[in-house]
């Protein structure tokens, strides 16, 4: 008798433990989206737009170099 009820208390606390699992992960899930819908902040879009400056002058800066080291590699002049 003994062992049935310990049976029984271990499938109730894994079927309890299992929906408080589902339960929290879907509150998370919740959360998090409604977060990203709200959108970015101000400050956020502008460190943002800053790092894609950065990265557009940078890619200048590259697209010259590679054009003067085609020209070495050719043997013409810099």
């Amino acid at each position: 008798m003994g062992q049935i009820v310990l049976v029984i208390a271990i499938i109730f606390g894994s079927v309890t433990i299992t929906t408080l699992l589902i339960v929290w992960m879907g509150i998370s899930y919740s959360a998090k989206k409604r977060g990203l819908t709200k959108g970015a902040s101000q400050r956020e879009i502008e460190v943002l737009q800053q790092k894609v400056n950065e990265v557009q002058e940078e890619m200048v800066v590259l697209k010259q170099e590679v054009k003067r080291l085609i020209q070495i590699a050719k043997g013409g002049s810099e």
